[in-house]
């Protein structure tokens, strides 16, 4: 087994590509980096991407780190927070709770596109009859729509562990491998991936948006946001920028 210690300010966005590209058996939080296992070389990440890599060497006693240990709650606003099911809730909070059994699967709620798209969720929420989750990662997203209320969930992601992930998490909703054209027409319908994802699936994610409720892309960084803005038959109702993730809520009318 091998470790690779990843900085910078993409480093959460390598692990993501990495979960797709790599057999990943492990990935540890530190204060400034994440530290992923793989039992082989560290693959060729994608050109752009702000991360340094150096390789740790590996200790016996390594194998007996867990990663839960520095697990928090996260705050997502005042009245919402993210936590894993062994970390107790703050003595006192009375808001909305999203419990995720944090494991391999990118979208645990930590990365900023994550946290974007869940406070423009939150400040917009209304009651909805069905809704998309597109990129579902572990499937955050569509918890929370689970959690306040909504019947009918689909998601979808390119990457079976995060699908697995997802479907243990919310074992009701209909949940594929694949993209957006794998999904039945939703109401709310909300994509969370890297702003190139964003571009190459926009048909796919307006072919499934009923335009009875809103349609929420979160993961772009500033120079991707107009142009993508531009592309959406709706109109812009809400925005909410977090480190360099900005997410984007439009109404049908």
């Amino acid at each position: 087994m091998r470790a690779f210690v990843l900085q910078g300010n993409d480093a959460a966005m390598a692990v993501e590509w990495l979960h797709v590209h790599a057999q990943v058996e492990g990935v540890l939080e530190e204060p400034d980096a994440l530290v992923v296992w793989l039992p082989c070389e560290l693959p060729q990440l994608p050109k752009g991407l702000q991360v340094t890599v150096q390789e740790r060497i590996v200790r016996a006693e390594d194998y007996h780190v867990t990663g839960l240990e520095n697990d928090t709650v996260i705050v997502v606003t005042e009245d919402l927070l993210v936590r894993p099911p062994w970390v107790e809730c703050p003595e006192g909070f009375a808001g909305t709770e999203l419990i995720v059994p944090r494991g391999g699967a990118f979208g645990s709620g930590e990365h900023d596109s994550t946290k974007a798209a869940l406070v423009v969720m939150h400040r917009s929420w209304d009651a909805v009859a069905s809704m998309a989750d597109v990129g579902a990662g572990s499937g955050i997203l569509a918890l929370y729509a689970n959690v306040r209320g909504c019947e009918r969930i689909e998601a979808c992601d390119i990457d079976e562990p995060s699908v697995i992930a997802a479907r243990e998490l919310l074992p009701e909703a209909s949940i594929y491998v694949g993209g957006a054209e794998r999904m039945r027409p939703c109401d709310l319908v909300v994509a969370n991936m890297t702003g190139a994802e964003l571009r190459g699936s926009l048909n796919s994610i307006l072919s499934i948006w009923t335009r009875e409720n809103d349609l929420i892309l979160s993961g772009m960084r500033a120079p991707e946001v107009d142009d993508l803005v531009a592309r959406v038959p709706g109109r812009e109702v809400d925005r909410e920028t977090l480190g360099a993730f900005t997410a984007v809520r439009f109404a049908a009318n």
